[in-house]
């Protein structure tokens, strides 16, 4: 893969499509920071990285098409299949289309045809990948853009998300404590989030 070329190519997709660019370059952004410092969780590399960052980029393209009342996560991923990639094979973007379904709802399940339709590997690859993404785009539930930077320690059995920010954070850790779900059960540890030196504890 020519890395700067198929990113050039995301990039010209997402300025193309979608509506709302503030929020997805921060949940990129974020979800970056994210895969780099769990690095020694997932054991990905520049490759998977790239992955990420495209579905990222594109995981709410959807919104432009989606049907009212339709789930614009599906429309994302229909859009990334049905696009004529140059730069990605078409198992890349596959992975791509399905960590960008699986950015909100369902988790990924051997109930859902595409997903049951990879090899272990990658699907082991969605879910990592999907874990990560599904935390980045709870830190900017509001579209605010609040969460500047998140620093994470990993003590045994957990993972602590300390939030840098200069605004409210109520409403991205609510967010992040539900969209949390993929992340416990891929790498097998609980979530803690700090906001300065207080937990934000999940809503009652």
């Amino acid at each position: 893969m020519n890395e700067a070329a198929a990113r050039e190519e995301v990039l010209a997709f997402m300025s193309e499509m979608e509506v709302r660019p503030a929020h997805v370059q921060h949940v990129t952004g974020l979800a970056l920071q994210l895969f780099d410092q769990l690095v020694s969780l997932h054991g990905l590399g520049a490759r998977e990285r790239l992955l990420l960052e495209a579905a990222a980029r594109l995981h709410d393209i959807g919104h432009r098409s989606a049907a009212p009342g339709a789930g614009h996560h599906h429309e994302s991923a229909r859009m990334i299949r049905e696009r004529a990639w140059k730069h990605f094979s078409g198992l890349e973007v596959e992975v791509v289309a399905q960590v960008a379904r699986y950015h909100r709802k369902a988790m990924p399940e051997l109930s859902h045809e595409e997903f049951k339709a990879l090899n272990d590997w990658d699907r082991r690859l969605v879910q990592r990948l999907a874990a990560i993404l599904r935390l980045a785009d709870a830190f900017d539930r509001s579209h605010a853009q609040h969460i500047e930077r998140v620093v994470l320690e990993l003590p045994a059995n957990r993972i602590i998300f300390r939030l840098e920010s200069a605004g409210p954070v109520l409403q991205e850790v609510q967010a992040a404590h539900l969209k949390g779900d993929l992340a416990r059960a891929v790498f097998q540890r609980d979530l803690v989030f700090m906001f300065g030196d207080e937990e934000m504890k999940p809503p009652q």
